[in-house]
């Protein structure tokens, strides 16, 4: 038996992908191609290649018979294909409007929702994927098969499309299945994004358009690294596969140059969004999909409602944008994430209950009605419900980094310690800029009041780095050499101070122990050793007790 798999785009093909589990029978064959005009087509070839599937050309796929075709998108060319097709959902179920009939412009392209110069607003307005604007040609039904992810989309598929109803029946969502099969996994993507203890993430999620998150406010992910500190948060952006595919991977890292110099971290196209979901402490998100699953998997969400009125307010979605906390642009993050964290057993509960009808189930009702279109059997076992993967987690830490350090309580051994990365613009941080040697930006190592080189053995002669630095820094005041356990300070005057780090709660925090050393040196504590043991304070969540030694000459 063949089964063809038709890719529209990226996205349509990370569905598509959540299918594999159900080919594992021996007596198919999986072909794919690509639609001819596609306007997304951007890592539709990567993922074909690293999933290895048999290629068609469209023209090949066109001239030849299949017992099944699966797609996850209408439009197109589709009704070219001479096979019965079978259509699972493009997204968690059907949440955006769509014009009706009669408002359709030229240069649709394919049928995504906002694809083409097709806006919201005009004529009727029906759900996309449930229309038969999106689901007729020439007023023919394309698809054999309609996949719904939950029950009350009978409702309004037979509101906008009634003679579809008989082709439709429940799938459930197995994007949705696989992240909750993947929640025992959240110890394990935290470590993949490398979270400190006490560390918490937050990820930004944003679909396509200028009405999308990313498309409103470009620079929240820049303001967010300004106001938080950095020790306590880390921010994750991941961007809908079209906004990669209509500006190119240079364009999305050139706008985002400045946040990822900062320590962002930026899910390139072809990574496990799903885990930057799980791992996450909060996500902020908008009228996308992945706000929805964030939700039903617990997390806290704070919502951008700028397309609101795009949304089909009886679809899982449009119920959640109505309970959920909106994002305001101009407030401080921190106290809208504790009002995310106040209404999670809301929003969670609402997603939960509208995400799917079959959670768990999905595959199996999905493989069913494959078999069924096939006229054939199923196999006796059950479909596996895989996990996602630990992503490749890349990008660098900040280089540069305001340090504000202040005494926590009456014990000086006790310190406050708030830092934020210096490549962001924004407000003027209060403490000294301690920049590393690896920092390229010219303006951020003219800035700094104490430059630190990281290396053990150090890379260069410590005396002879720290003169050069001197002489080509003017207003550098301190330089630190970290080897290890072991550091030395250098002032200007030429004293240096050697420190040896006998304990700490782990070796990774060496670095910042011998920082906050060096701020305390540089803002007039002149006794460093009556400082050991020292404590630091992160935040409320997190501590560190480093026990020193100092030697001076």
């Amino acid at each position: 038996m063949r089964v063809l798999l038709v890719i529209h785009s990226a996205t349509a093909a990370t569905r598509l992908a959540d299918l594999i589990p159900i080919f594992r029978d021996q007596r198919l064959q999986l072909f794919c191609t690509q639609t001819r005009d596609s306007m997304f087509p951007e890592g539709v070839g990567s993922f074909i290649q690293a999933c290895g599937f048999h290629f068609l050309s469209w023209e090949q796929a066109v001239e030849l018979e299949f017992n099944a075709v699966i797609c996850a998108s209408l439009g197109d060319d589709l009704h070219e294909i001479n096979s019965p097709i079978l259509r699972i959902p493009h997204g968690n179920g059907y949440n955006k409007l769509w014009p009706g009939a009669g408002s359709r412009e030229p240069g649709a392209g394919s049928r995504e929702p906002g694809a083409g110069s097709r806006e919201p607003g005009a004529g009727s307005r029906e759900p996309f994927g449930l229309s038969e604007d999106t689901l007729k040609h020439d007023g023919r039904l394309v698809p054999a098969a309609i996949g719904l992810s939950h029950s009350e989309q009978f409702a309004r598929l037979s509101g906008s499309c009634p003679d579809a109803v008989p082709r439709a029946f429940i799938a459930g969502d197995p994007c949705y299945d696989r992240i909750a099969a993947s929640i025992p996994r959240r110890v394990q993507y935290r470590r993949a994004f490398h979270l400190r203890p006490g560390q918490r993430l937050i990820t930004v999620a944003s679909t396509w358009r200028e009405n999308s998150l990313y498309g409103v406010d470009p620079l929240l992910v820049s303001r967010m690294l300004n106001e938080l500190p950095f020790d306590q948060y880390r921010i994750a952006l991941m961007l809908h596969p079209n906004a990669w595919a209509s500006h190119s991977r240079f364009q999305v890292r050139a706008w985002l140059a400045e946040a990822l110099d900062a320590g962002l971290i930026l899910l390139p196209l072809e990574e496990e969004w799903r885990a930057a979901v799980i791992a996450a402490d909060w996500v902020l998100s908008d009228h996308g999909s992945v706000s929805v699953y964030a939700a039903a998997a617990g997390r806290p969400v704070l919502l951008d409602k700028s397309a609101w009125e795009t949304i089909d307010p009886r679809s899982g979605l449009g119920r959640l944008m109505a309970v959920a906390p909106a994002l305001d642009p101009h407030a401080s993050i921190e106290p809208q994430l504790r009002i995310a964290e106040g209404l999670r057993e809301r929003t969670h509960a609402v997603a939960a209950e509208w995400v799917s009808s079959a959670p768990g189930r999905s595959l199996r009702l999905i493989r069913d009605e494959l078999y069924r279109i096939m006229n054939v059997p199923p196999p006796d076992t059950e479909p596996a419900v895989l996990a996602v993967a630990s992503p490749v987690v890349g990008g660098t830490l900040p280089a540069s980094l305001w340090t504000r350090v202040e005494q926590a309580d009456a014990d000086p051994r006790e310190l406050s310690v708030r830092r934020w990365p210096a490549a962001v613009t924004g407000p003027c941080r209060p403490g000294i800029l301690i920049a590393s040697d690896d920092e390229l930006d010219h303006r951020l190592l003219s800035q700094a009041d104490i430059i630190q080189m990281t290396g053990d053995p150090p890379l260069l002669d410590e005396e002879e780095w720290s003169a050069a630095v001197f002489e080509h820094r003017p207003g550098t005041r301190l330089t630190l050499v970290q080897a290890g356990k072991r550091a030395w300070l250098r002032t200007r005057d030429g004293r240096v101070i050697s420190l040896l780090l006998e304990d700490t709660d782990s070796p990774d925090d060496a670095g910042l122990v011998f920082a906050v050393l060096a701020e305390r040196l540089l803002t007039g504590t002149d006794d460093l050793p009556a400082l050991s043991p020292l404590i630091l304070r992160l935040g409320s969540a997190r501590s560190i007790r480093a026990d020193f030694r100092v030697d001076l000459r």
